[in-house]
């Protein structure tokens, strides 16, 4: 079930602009879920917001899946994440990035639901420190999704079942 496809596919939005107007452009969404194309896969789309004012950062997404517990009543990590995906310079005013993963079959007459999650870090060029951190997890409805299965997905959860 931690059998890992990478899919980082970096994509800038709009061009440069300030930080306020694009205050709302931090969200995580699930993009892909089980199509026949794809068995078994989750992708997790994500976007956050540049500052535009030319400061050189960096920006950084890391994504993990979840998976809810009906036992436990909450959700638990699946074990799987990305490495940290570069999604480009601060100076946009948003950038997309995303990644999928692929699980093993669940037992016949099962389901996972399950769900993303999104580490943001936006970084100093230079020293790499990280000056603001953020974090989300899927959502529906977002407008604008790049990459979707079917186009324009937004989901918040996903269920893989055999």
């Amino acid at each position: 079930m931690r059998r890992l496809l990478p899919l980082a596919v970096l994509l800038a939005l709009v061009g440069p602009g300030s930080a306020s107007a694009a205050s709302k452009g931090l969200w995580a969404t699930v993009n892909v879920c089980d199509p026949p194309s794809a068995r078994n896969v989750i992708g997790i789309r994500s976007s956050m917001p540049g500052n535009g004012n030319g400061t050189g950062q960096r920006m950084f997404m890391h994504f993990s899946a979840e998976w809810y517990s009906p036992d436990k009543k909450r959700w638990l990590p699946t074990g799987s994440s990305s490495p940290w995906v570069r999604a480009g310079t601060a100076r946009y005013v948003s950038m997309q990035a995303g990644y999928s993963f692929q699980f093993a079959d669940p037992p016949p007459g099962t389901h996972f639901t399950m769900r993303g999650v999104v580490r943001y870090e936006w970084r100093a060029r230079t020293s790499r420190r990280v000056l603001k951190r953020a974090k989300r997890v899927t959502k529906a409805r977002h407008k604008g999704v790049l990459g979707s299965v079917p186009a324009g997905k937004s989901d918040a959860t996903c269920v893989i079942e055999f």
